[in-house]
């Protein structure tokens, strides 16, 4: 599975930031039922990141988990866990916007 790429308008995450997942062959489908994706996230400071978002089989609870990176700033984040409150179609991705942090 290729890594999506992905982008959040800020340079971490925080409950109510979005991040905006292009390249969804089915973005509206994907809005309804979310699946397991792969990102190359970039932030605002165009640092990168691994994520990837999690769906649990018997929940449908979706989560997005960063990997640790560093901001241009040199800010050193540890490697997070975020409930994904909303999933909405927009063009040819999808926007992802983000609840509170579990882990």
């Amino acid at each position: 599975m290729s890594r999506l790429p992905a982008a959040c308008l800020h340079t971490h995450l925080f409950r109510g930031a979005r991040v905006l997942v292009d390249g969804l062959a089915d973005p509206s489908g994907y809005a309804r039922a979310p699946r397991p994706l792969e990102l190359a996230l970039r932030f605002s400071d165009d640092a990168p990141a691994d994520a990837e978002v999690l769906v649990s089989p018997e929940s449908g609870e979706t989560v997005l988990a960063v990997g640790a990176y560093t901001t241009e700033a040199g800010t050193s984040l540890s490697s997070r866990t975020w409930l994904v409150g909303g999933v909405e179609a927009r063009d040819a991705g999808v926007e992802l916007t983000i609840g509170v942090r579990v882990g």
